[in-house]
């Protein structure tokens, strides 16, 4: 018989743990507690490590925040700036200080965020401690500028540093922003520098511009120990009247801080009168035969170089004139001549002609020889390689002259002067924006072209034939020996 043991056994063992199960207590039977793998661990706080509170415009620090718990699931942090003009975030958790101020960085791990505060200070190389400030001219004229000069220290601080500027009286003098000054009317204002904390600041005064100097004469004749008094009036009446009187050879006249003009010996000499920039010219002829009328302190008008020269309406209208500046037609003056040139010497007064298609302007600080006078009119004629005139028929000037061209006159770049020793066109340099300033007469070429010459030696060339000459007389000389061999 065969004997199936297998089914028996299986009962018996499961008999043997029951009754065992039976015997032991009701806690020893209890199982543990099994969690799943994959329940995920939470994040519980983002920890933001040790950090500086403060930075320097410019540095930079490492970051070290972590999460708690140390098994959290995600523990990924990220790293945001509040302020990306005070704080920047860099790779891996450095951090850069931009410009001045406070900002928040976030730390933030799976939804838990903490936050640092760090305080961005500037570079104390960059901060600005002192500052000079000068201004170019303290005295300038309503309409005139002058320049603010600034200097800061530390030098460092230069390229960072943020002046600004500003006056305190605009209705007297505005500044810009650069730092420009501009005279507005007569009177005192104060611009004020200020850059951070450091504030300087300079006084300008502005004056109404003169105009002219109004002179009861221009011309003295006196006697050795006579005396004249200078009076005179700066145009416009708001300008500054004070007058200051120089004699330029006091051992002819001197001259008195109230304008007494003392004669001292025979000559000549001229008193300077000056208001500011402005000046004007009084001449001064110490002669013993001098006309009576000058003695003493008498204030009877001088007579001029040449009394004849008062009846030409031309030279009482120069000479009455209370502008420095002159200005007439070429028709109504084709000539001045040599009283002319001698009253706009004595006055220094500036002669303007106006031609057509130019302007011939004379000043007569500028004239050297009244002996030499001046052709007003210019006549432009079209040449070969452009327009050609002739200054002063080709005659000496007085002095420096200068001429603006205008209309289809000064549609020329270039200038040329004729050079009567070579017959060739000479390049003038002192052409500019359509204005001549010589004191050479001659003929004029006005061309847009640029002309070149070749000089050609006669004496040279006839020299090289001569040496071509001698070398082939000697050559046939020598070939000539082997002719007959």
């Amino acid at each position: 018989m065969n004997f199936n043991l297998k089914k028996p056994a299986l009962g018996l063992l499961a008999a043997v743990l029951l009754a065992v199960g039976a015997a032991m207590p009701a806690s020893a039977l209890s199982l543990p507690e099994v969690k799943w793998p994959f329940q995920p661990v939470r994040v519980e706080s983002v920890e933001l490590g040790e950090y500086q509170t403060s930075m320097v415009v410019g540095t930079t620090q490492q970051l070290r925040p972590y999460v708690l718990p140390e098994n959290a699931s995600r523990p990924q942090i990220t790293l945001v700036s509040e302020d990306n003009t005070v704080i920047t975030v860099m790779e891996n958790g450095v951090i850069g200080a931009l410009s001045e101020g406070t900002a928040r960085v976030a730390a933030t791990a799976d939804g838990v965020t903490s936050y640092y505060t760090i305080t961005v200070t500037p570079d104390p190389s960059t901060i600005v401690t002192d500052m000079d400030i000068t201004l170019s001219k303290s005295e300038i004229a309503v309409g005139e500028e002058a320049s603010l000069s600034i200097s800061v220290s530390p030098s460092t601080a230069v390229q960072t540093a943020e002046v600004s500027f500003s006056s305190s009286n605009e209705k007297v003098a505005t500044v810009n922003s650069f730092g420009r000054v501009t005279g507005v009317s007569q009177g005192r204002a104060t611009i004020t520098a200020q850059c951070g904390d450091v504030v300087r600041s300079v006084e300008v005064t502005v004056k109404v511009p003169t105009e002219g100097i109004q002179l009861n004469t221009n011309y003295v004749v006196l006697k050795p120990g006579q005396t004249y008094t200078i009076q005179g009036k700066v145009l416009p009446a708001s300008a500054p009247q004070a007058l200051s009187f120089t004699s330029r050879d006091r051992g002819v006249a001197t001259v008195s801080s109230s304008g007494v003009i003392t004669a001292v010996a025979s000559g000549s000499t001229a008193i300077v009168v000056s208001n500011g920039s402005s000046s004007s010219l009084v001449t001064v002829i110490v002669n013993r035969n001098a006309a009576s009328s000058q003695e003493g302190s008498s204030g009877s008008e001088p007579q001029p170089e040449d009394p004849g020269a008062q009846t030409d309406p031309l030279y009482q209208q120069i000479a009455e004139s209370e502008e420095n500046r002159v200005v007439l037609p070429q028709s109504q003056l084709p000539q001045i001549n040599s009283e002319l040139l001698g009253l706009l010497r004595r006055t220094g007064k500036v002669l303007v002609v106006e031609g057509e298609g130019y302007t011939l302007t004379l000043d007569g600080s500028q004239i050297q020889n009244t002996g030499n006078t001046v052709d007003t009119a210019l006549t432009f004629e079209q040449g070969e390689k452009g327009l050609e005139f002739t200054l002063n028929g080709g005659q000496s000037l007085p002095g420096v002259v200068e001429i603006a061209l205008e209309g289809e006159q000064a549609g020329y770049t270039r200038l040329y002067l004729m050079n009567d020793s070579t017959g060739q066109w000479q390049y003038l340099n002192s052409y500019a924006d359509s204005v001549l300033r010589t004191d050479e007469a001659g003929r004029y070429l006005l061309t847009n072209e640029t002309l070149t010459f070749i000089s050609v030696s006669w004496y040279a060339l006839g020299g090289a034939l001569v040496v071509l000459l001698a070398i082939v007389v000697v050559y046939i000389m020598v070939k000539k020996r082997y002719w007959f061999w």
